[in-house]
């Protein structure tokens, strides 16, 4: 009979590195987030000792999280026997709260955001209804920091550095040529100056109406992830005008958050660093290039930025969320 069971952080280590595993889900971002005050777990659904598939649930204040589990290749059985399994782990440990975000795909979208292909999910949505979860989807226009359910790729594989660049649309090249001639240079973002690196963030968020993380954030952020995470920057004149952290992973980097100074918007910075990490991407070994959020608006200027670099828009299935209203109640009670 399989079960759900805890498992420990090394042999949940050993089944990341047999897996393509989402950085999300990784034991580093589990060490992250405790960082920031959450409890963790590893659990796995064994079928004696061995591991059919297995995922991290966080917690913080009660709210449980398990955000971008991969199938890998699971059987939809199982992988939903898992998914349900550990709302019942959650429960039992005293959950207020439980969110699950699967990293399967339900449509991929062109750059207006209309649906080009479709995958009938019948078979996660409707055992998690049945379940009690309620069902979250849709784009959203806000931009969401944490977990993006909606996100841009690029397909990286059989592109070389030399032609990488030819496969961008008129807009993006152009604008990588301008910034080639302004006499911008790459250069790595020391942890001395994460605090340049944060008010780079700033400045860009202000304008979206977007809050910025602290600075210990990204100092967590590099002690826990390492080489994995590349704080890269743009300089012109000695300045530091751009700058964006990327995560590294087994086939896939991540643009996980950048910006840059409103005061030199008119140099396209952005654009020369994407260029520069996504041939970084390249000489990796990486097979997809993860450009990260996007909104619901196909005229926000969020995705025609990303959609310049020639991608395509990846939606997953959606949230499932679950409240336990007597926990709830009861906890706000208590902090009364």
């Amino acid at each position: 009979m399989k079960s759900l069971v805890e498992i420990l952080k090394e042999e949940y280590q050993n089944y990341c590195q047999d897996k393509n595993i989402d950085w999300l889900q990784s034991v580093e971002f589990a060490e992250m987030r405790k960082k920031r005050g959450a409890e963790c777990y590893f659990v796995a659904l064994k079928n004696g000792e061995n591991i059919e598939v297995a995922g991290l649930i966080s917690n913080k204040n009660k709210r449980f999280d398990l955000v971008m589990v991969e199938q890998n290749g699971v059987s939809q059985a199982d992988f939903v026997d898992f998914l349900v399994k550990s709302e019942e782990f959650a429960r039992e440990h005293g959950a207020i709260s439980y969110r699950i975000l699967p990293k399967v795909v339900r449509a991929l979208r062109n750059d207006k955001l209309e649906i080009i292909e479709s995958t009938n999910l019948k078979w996660l949505s409707e055992p998690l209804l049945k379940a009690g979860f309620k069902y979250h989807s849709g784009f959203k226009h806000e931009f969401d920091m944490d977990v993006n359910m909606h996100v841009y790729l690029k397909d990286l594989t059989e592109l070389s550095e030399d032609d990488v660049a030819a496969t961008y649309n008129q807009t993006t090249r152009r604008n990588l040529r301008a910034a080639i001639k302004k006499g911008v240079s790459i250069r790595k973002v020391e942890e001395s100056e994460f605090a340049d690196f944060v008010a780079i963030l700033k400045s860009s968020n202000q304008k979206n109406g977007v809050g910025t993380r602290d600075e210990e954030y990204y100092h967590n952020l590099k002690t826990c992830f390492g080489e994995q995470a590349h704080f890269m920057g743009v300089e012109f004149e000695g300045k530091l005008i751009s700058a964006g952290v990327f995560i590294f992973s087994k086939n896939e980097v991540v643009y996980f958050e950048g910006g840059s100074l409103q005061e030199y918007r008119k140099i396209p910075a952005s654009t020369f660093l994407q260029d520069y990490m996504i041939k970084e991407a390249i000489r990796a070994g990486a097979s997809k290039y993860n450009f990260y959020g996007i909104t619901a608006e196909p005229k926000a200027s969020l995705l025609r930025f990303k959609a310049g670099f020639r991608g395509v828009a990846v939606e997953y299935a959606g949230e499932y969320r679950k409240r336990y209203l007597f926990r709830t109640i009861l906890s706000k009670i208590l902090r009364r």
